[in-house]
């Protein structure tokens, strides 16, 4: 059986797009929320000293290999080679034992480098948080072995992820994450009623391993029903050894170049002094919410149809779609970043202030996502442009512009600690890498062109009326939820600025103040888009309405 379903007609691309991207949205919001339980639980009960620096730079190298390999970037490397395998074998059904086979490599690899990382966890932790006083760097170390185990069964997780997109599954890859914060949070409250607040690391660091069990228990289970028993047998044009070890010899140019955000921001978290480690670690995972939600969900939804297209060469309705999912990233991530801009100091003091984090965490948690915001419709956009270079198999640029990311954060970096005022240490290791990552997205944007100009004659891929409208409507979105956080007297940007302003909800609840900012910015957002007439907005609106008219029907 073919992975194309035979002779259907296929569901336009934005049709398409759209539902799976909704879908995976839904999920991914799921797996965010309880992700910011599982920080907010860690910041409560460990704090923002030495402890909270030893747990975050243990857990830093496990984090980062959970985004490669649980949560998209192996799976995305992997399902643009099957689907382009698939293409290209025309009859047959080769998956089953390409999945058997990179099972079995995949085993002997990732093992072996948990065992080398188990001997050499100081030495390792070392290099990544070279800050770290010598009794952080001794517990982090033990911290370190606990979740390492980790990085083997994400690994055959991602695969199962890889062999459930091809076939179309894309629901249990999405709420795989969710599986694995389930377990971690349950770990964490494991440890702190049997043993305290103490006891509350080393339950994190084991929890992570026990996720990512049940991701791969959850992942497999799922293949081994939608593949029978009898279609893992190797049929007469499986795939050969050294075809397989090729595959496996690709993935790490695929895997560098999907990385480059977490590897970025692992650079800048290099940079980070004191105890400033802690802080760039709660403003990344604040950021990660509106990230996963848009970068990741269209760059996963888009890919899968984008492979397709490029191995049948129909390179028209490539661009088509390459250009409907970088408006869509523009149009969701830039005013998720003017929002994070107005909210984000209530946010984090809402979310936050509680328990061993003090005032002084949250000043430095706010400069660090400040400094974090450009980056986020760089790394939406990014996200939707490595889909691309995937699906044509050009995994070579990819790689080299995460690499060049990576060394201009560490150099950019460095150039502005030397230069800065020590006051505002806290937020420079974070600009650097939101630099960086535009740098790596113009990168893209330009490499993918010259990969399809020999193809098209004008391989247009913005469109900067629409980018236009997009930022347009994103500065009222911040306006929106500004004048709400005043009228409630609540603590925001331009605070000086909007002391003209009366207070008129004095007392209101943090919590609902902060909800009543967000929904007033989105509705400040959606009327301004109406307003400039965004064709998007439109499609997106008129697909909405007609789903609910049907169901109210049915």
């Amino acid at each position: 059986m073919s992975l194309s379903h035979g002779n259907a007609p296929r569901p336009s691309g934005g049709a398409r797009m759209a539902r799976t991207a909704g879908m995976l949205a839904l999920f991914t919001l799921l797996s965010r929320l309880l992700g910011l339980v599982r920080d907010m639980g860690m910041a409560w009960m460990v704090g923002c000293g030495p402890v909270a620096d030893a747990l975050v730079a243990a857990l830093r190298l496990p984090h980062l290999l959970r985004r490669l390999l649980g949560e998209g970037s192996l799976s995305m490397t992997l399902t643009a080679w099957l689907v382009r395998h698939d293409v290209a074998q025309g009859q047959g059904d080769p998956l089953p034992a390409l999945a058997s086979g990179l099972f079995r490599r995949l085993v002997l690899v990732l093992g072996g480098l948990v065992l080398l990382g188990m001997l050499a966890a100081p030495q390792l932790l070392a290099f990544l948080a070279p800050a770290l006083s010598p009794e952080a760097l001794a517990e982090g170390s033990s911290l370190l072995r606990l979740c390492l185990p980790y990085v083997l069964l994400a690994g055959m997780a991602a695969l199962g992820m890889a062999v459930l997109h091809c076939r179309e599954v894309f629901w249990l890859p999405a709420l795989s994450p969710v599986i694995f914060n389930v377990v971690v949070i349950s770990a964490m409250l494991a440890g702190w009623l049997a043993g305290g607040t103490e006891a509350v690391p080393a339950a994190l660091a084991a929890g992570m391993s026990a996720g990512g069990l049940a991701q791969w228990l959850a992942q497999w289970g799922y293949a081994r029903h939608v593949f029978p028993a009898t279609a893992m047998e190797r049929p007469a044009a499986a795939p050969s050894g050294r075809e397989l070890w090729g595959c496996l010899g690709r993935l790490p140019l695929g895997l560098l170049g999907a990385a480059a955000p977490q590897l970025v921001m692992l650079a800048a978290m290099g940079l980070a002094v004191g105890s400033q480690i802690a802080g760039l670690y709660y403003a990344e995972r604040l950021l990660e919410l509106p990230l996963g939600l848009i970068g990741a969900c269209l760059g996963m939804a888009s890919l899968p149809r984008l492979s397709r297209l490029a191995g049948e060469k129909d390179f028209a309705a490539f661009r088509r779609d390459m250009a409907l999912a970088l408006r869509w990233a523009t149009l969701l991530s830039l005013p998720a970043a003017a929002g994070l801009w107005a909210v984000g100091p209530c946010l984090v003091d809402v979310l936050l202030h509680h328990g061993e984090f003090d005032a002084t965490g949250v000043r430095q948690v706010t400069l660090a996502l400040w400094a974090y915001l450009p980056c986020l419709p760089a790394c939406a956009v990014s996200r939707c442009l490595l889909a691309g270079c995937n699906a044509l198999g050009d995994v070579r640029l990819t790689a080299l512009s995460s690499l060049l990311a990576v060394v201009f954060t560490l150099a950019g970096g460095a150039w502005l600690l030397h230069s800065m005022a020590r006051d505002i240490y806290f937020c420079l290791p974070a600009a650097a890498a939101s630099a960086a990552l535009w740098g790596q997205t113009v990168w893209l944007w330009r490499g993918l062109r010259r990969r399809l100009r020999p193809l098209l004659p004008a391989p247009t891929l913005l469109d900067g009326i629409a980018c236009l409208r997009h930022v347009l409507a994103a500065g009222a979105a911040a306006a929106g939820a500004l004048i709400v956080l005043r009228l409630c007297g609540m603590v925001c940007p331009l605070q000086e600025l909007l002391s003209v302003m009366p207070v008129l909800l004095p007392g209101l609840p943090a919590m609902v103040g902060l909800a009543l900012s967000i929904g007033a910015g989105c509705c400040a957002w959606g009327s301004a888009l109406v307003l400039l007439g965004d064709a998007d907005t439109r499609m997106l609106a008129h697909k909405l309405r007609t789903k609910l008219q049907g169901d109210s029907r049915s």
